[in-house]
């Protein structure tokens, strides 16, 4: 009998501070911080954001820059955001690169009062394909059109309330606070085939990062897909400064005209 008492004063106790523990991470870490969101994404002070990386591919032992993306978001008079996206490698590759060169590639996602993908739009045009993708939310599913060389296609997946779509190089555009040991998972729409995708995120570790003059002590993030493996740099304001893509790529935050930037901690 006493030993029963005793199994239940203690699964009762355990009980209580999970429970307990529990409710402390539900107030301390709030839903507009939760990464893979538009919610985390689109914060008062990105209302009207631009960001720019350079886009590099090895030479020797260094890094040619051939290209940029850039992206921007414009919180517009109906409270709705636009995110355009515009990508450009301007530099003919070889070798698995070779359907990267001489790219153009431009997205437009609207994203609704609610935090929630509406509708998104991507046009290719390279010397490899020519291709467009429409698409737009019904119910908890994105509903996606493409033409690709003339041939049509439709797709429909899930699509997680409020879930971040990304179809350019990289599945990350900004990001909350970090912390190690976040995991997350992003819609991606491969810019190659136009194909939907799952990319899962995890903050493996804090590493020391050299840009723009500074030292940065950024979260490193893993992104993976079933067969890619690619890592991201991420300052403690939620900005992607270095990223090697799963296209083989290394994307790299160029500081905007006129901008200022502070040290990160």
């Amino acid at each position: 009998m006493r030993h029963r008492l005793l199994v239940v004063v203690v699964v009762g106790f355990w009980a209580v501070m999970m429970a307990s523990l529990a409710r402390r991470w539900l107030l301390e870490v709030k839903p507009q911080l939760v990464p893979g969101t538009y919610l985390a994404v689109l914060t008062p002070e990105r209302r009207n954001y631009q960001t720019r990386m350079g886009i590099y591919v090895p030479h020797g032992p260094s890094l040619e820059r051939v290209g940029y993306t850039e992206t921007v978001f414009f919180y517009g008079p109906d409270e709705k955001y636009n995110i355009t996206n515009t990508t450009r490698i301007e530099a003919p590759m070889t070798g698995l690169l070779s359907k990267l060169g001489n790219l153009r590639l431009d997205t437009t996602a609207v994203i609704g009062k609610n935090h929630a993908l509406e509708r998104l739009t991507v046009t290719l045009d390279s010397p490899a394909v020519k291709a467009e993708c429409w698409g737009h939310v019904e119910g908890d599913d994105l509903v996606l059109r493409a033409r690709i060389g003339g041939v049509e296609s439709s797709e429909r997946i899930p699509l997680p309330q409020g879930g971040l779509v990304a179809s350019g190089l990289s599945p990350l555009y900004a990001l909350p606070p970090l912390r190690v040991g976040q995991r997350w998972s992003v819609a991606v729409v491969d810019p190659l085939t136009l194909r939907p995708s799952t990319v899962e995120m995890e903050v493996v570790h804090r590493q020391p990062l050299d840009w723009a003059g500074h030292r940065w002590y950024t979260h490193v993030v893993d992104i993976r897909t079933d067969y890619l493996r690619a890592r991201a740099w991420v300052s403690r304001h939620g900005e992607v400064l270095k990223e090697r893509t799963l296209f083989g790529l290394t994307l790299i935050k160029e500081p905007l005209p006129g901008g200022t930037e502070e040290e990160g901690k």
